[in-house]
């Protein structure tokens, strides 16, 4: 009986799956909501971008206001912990450098006191190769060259 009043006093949210914006290095996007019934609840925003696997930045933040406060209690990317902090009226949760790739999936979970809300940004940057990466490439490229025309010859 626990377990099922437990499940019907949830107040999740879970959008649709959103596409980041920007690219071909640099991917960004804000998040965020309003919880209302001073329940708990658990987030789940789903983002997808093109960029190849790179490192992701998440901060998210809440305020107390006169007509309630949110603390967060779990928040994950892709099953990766975020740190958490919750002092007096200011609470966050943020992870730095965290590689990604592909859908990348962010839960969040905590409690409301009356009506809060928070925001949050996701920012994924890939690798860009270093000017020497392209140099040895194209020095590789002219060896087979001279390697095959030798052969030919």
């Amino acid at each position: 009986m626990a377990v099922a009043s437990t499940g019907a006093y949830a107040n999740d949210y879970a959008p649709a799956v959103v596409a980041m914006t920007g690219g071909p290095t640099d991917w960004s996007i804000s998040f965020g909501t309003s919880h209302t019934d001073g329940l708990n609840f658990t987030d789940t925003y789903q983002f997808s971008y093109s960029g190849a696997p790179g490192s992701a930045t998440v901060a998210i933040f809440n305020l107390a206001s006169p007509t309630g406060d949110l603390d967060f209690s779990w928040a994950d990317i892709n099953g990766t912990p975020l740190l958490i902090s919750n002092t007096g009226a200011f609470s966050v949760s943020a992870i730095f450098a965290t590689p990604v790739s592909g859908l990348i999936t962010l839960t969040i979970k905590g409690s409301d006191t009356g009506v809060a809300s928070y925001a949050g940004t996701l920012d994924i940057k890939t690798p860009v190769p270093e000017p020497a990466t392209y140099g040895m490439m194209l020095g590789g490229l002219a060896l087979l060259g001279v390697v095959a025309r030798r052969r030919k010859g």
